[in-house]
């Protein structure tokens, strides 16, 4: 059967997370970050956008030579030279990780993504990185310009969880294009948030060491209640857009399950759920109580492979 790690089993201190949005699109999902979760926000752009508005601690970075900058081999080069640099670590200090945000394809989020990426590793903090891949119908270039940005944030970062916008059309086909990127935004908040609750400061290195293991991630969410619970909740998680089409791929899980009253009994059944779904991949499990669910449990599920 697959490995099982546990998140929450250490000191009683919550990890310290500071989350990045960069570019226009990282600023708008930066918004919907509840501001009750102890969650540093920072708000990085070229220049200062309404996206921005709301967030205390606001970078403006020039778009150019910004890739340059974080392509630099930080195994080599160790030392925060550029002013760039200084200000994102200036604001990323003394955080266990680091959460950079952006919708790839322009000239700067990607770029700026992937610099917050070299800063945090520079401070010897953990980073996982969530971004939007363009829709198909955003043209060649734009695509084109996401992948170069998606290879080099994936030297730059401990994980990438991507979600390619095409997918989100299979979830809500018929919504306009600016409500489908808020509803994106949403789910996109989820996994930062469910990690924010979940995690300890000693769970990060449980947790880096996870992600690096790991080139591609992607999300999934479900509910359940009744007796099979944890069955129904992992059937609607695992039939997610973004995950891969055929579950015996993915090599490691890390899950979050909430609800009203959680205890052991319900770790037990999630985890032995996924070892029957996954039996190849390594967990990663957390969890805690929320009573605004009522009977209902929800799960959280990081896939990678």
């Amino acid at each position: 059967m697959a490995e099982v790690l546990r998140l929450g089993q250490g000191g009683p201190e919550r990890a310290r997370i500071a989350v990045v949005g960069c570019g226009g699109a990282g600023c708008n999902i930066l918004a919907q970050v509840p501001p009750d979760l102890g969650i540093t926000r920072v708000a990085a752009n070229e220049t200062v956008h309404r996206s921005m508005a709301g967030v205390e601690a606001k970078l403006i970075l020039p778009s150019e030579g910004l890739a340059g900058v974080a392509a630099i081999d930080e195994s080599l080069v160790r030392q925060l030279t550029s002013p760039d640099e200084k200000a994102i670590a200036g604001a990323i200090l003394n955080h266990d990780l680091v959460v950079p945000i952006a919708g790839l394809g322009g000239d700067f989020g990607g770029p700026a993504a992937a610099l917050v990426g070299r800063v945090a590793r520079v401070l010897g903090e953990s980073s996982l990185a969530l971004v939007a891949l363009p829709f198909s119908a955003e043209g060649l270039h734009r695509r084109a310009l996401a992948e170069q940005s998606l290879d080099l944030l994936s030297k730059k970062v401990d994980g990438v969880l991507a979600f390619p916008n095409d997918e989100l059309l299979r979830l809500a086909p018929q919504l306009p294009l600016l409500r489908a990127f808020q509803v994106l935004g949403t789910i996109m908040v989820r996994p930062l948030t469910e990690l924010a609750r979940a995690s300890t400061r000693t769970d990060i290195g449980t947790l880096r060491d996870m992600l690096r293991s790991g080139r591609r991630w992607r999300f999934g969410a479900g509910e359940g209640e009744g007796k099979h619970r944890a069955f129904a909740a992992l059937e609607e998680a695992f039939s997610s857009p973004w995950f891969p089409g055929r579950a015996e791929v993915i090599e490691r899980v890390i899950v979050i399950a909430s609800a009203a009253g959680f205890e052991e009994t319900l770790a037990g059944e999630v985890t032995h759920e996924l070892q029957l779904t996954v039996p190849r991949a390594r967990i990663l499990f957390g969890g805690y109580a929320d009573g605004a669910l009522g009977e209902r449990m929800r799960l959280s599920v990081l896939a990678g492979w």
